[in-house]
């Protein structure tokens, strides 16, 4: 067993390369083998680019209203409570609703840091609803 303490973790801004807007994420720190786990905070209308984890994603909301899409699919929104997964390879993207912020928890199954994520290109204005 282990515990992360929020003071075990530091809060920095997401990478240019791999948002749109501004995020803040707290990571979970490095060498956890069991699973990447970061809390995510998306101003509105930020998201992420496009992007895969070889080993899927899992997201849990927390507060406000978000925005995901998987490649080919619908774009979906979610909410405080909603759970929503990637299967391994789906590319996909998520992020903050227009009109609000959006907290959320990505878990990266056996991940130590990113999990291997390949950041793609990123979601233009035309393919973001808002």
């Amino acid at each position: 067993m282990r515990r992360i303490s929020p003071k075990d973790t530091k809060t920095e801004r997401g990478p240019g390369e791999w948002f749109t807007g501004e995020v803040w994420m707290d990571p979970s720190p490095p060498r956890t083998p069991e699973a990447g786990v970061f809390r995510v905070l998306f101003a509105p209308g930020a998201r992420t680019n496009w992007h895969t984890h070889p080993e899927g994603q899992v997201l849990y909301v927390v507060s406000g209203r978000g925005l995901a899409q998987a490649e080919g699919g619908p774009v979906v929104e979610m909410g405080p409570g909603d759970v929503v997964t990637f299967a391994p390879g789906e590319k996909h993207w998520h992020g903050a609703a227009p009109d609000s912020c959006m907290l959320h928890v990505a878990i990266n199954p056996a991940a130590s840091t990113d999990g291997g994520t390949e950041w793609l290109e990123p979601v233009g204005d035309e393919e973001y609803p808002g």
